[in-house]
Order: C-alpha cells, then structure tokens, then sequence
C-alpha cells in the first residue's frame, strides 16, 4: 500500500475577529481526495480556535510515496 503526504493551509477567523493561519501536514493512503483532506485540517483549524469561523483553506501533495 502506498502512502502520500498532505499539507493543508487553513485560514480562521477568530471569535475576537483575528485572522489567523493553521498547517495541518499529514501522511495518508495515496489518493485521498482533497475534500477529505480538507474537511480534516478545517475541523482540526476549529478545535484549536473555539467561535471561529473558516475563511479560506488550500490543499497540496506531493504524491504517492511507494
């Protein structure tokens, strides 16, 4: 089975209305779609920022490792 590294850029609004920036890097089974990543590193985003709101998030691999 081979494996592929994830990097998501998160950004979040804060409660007290700061924007701020979390990296979620993570290794997964190759071909995980981006909307899975995604949804990860953003609930990931939100429990370190409780109230927050997400305002944008980006998504990048670079492929499968074998």
């Amino acid at each position: 089975m081979s494996t592929q590294h994830y990097q998501a850029e998160v950004h979040v609004r804060t409660a007290s209305g700061d924007l701020v920036t979390t990296y979620h890097d993570r290794t997964g089974p190759a071909g995980m779609s981006a909307a899975d990543v995604r949804s990860a590193a953003e609930r990931a985003a939100l429990a370190q920022e409780p109230g927050g709101t997400v305002e944008g998030s980006r998504v990048s691999t670079d492929g499968p490792q074998h």
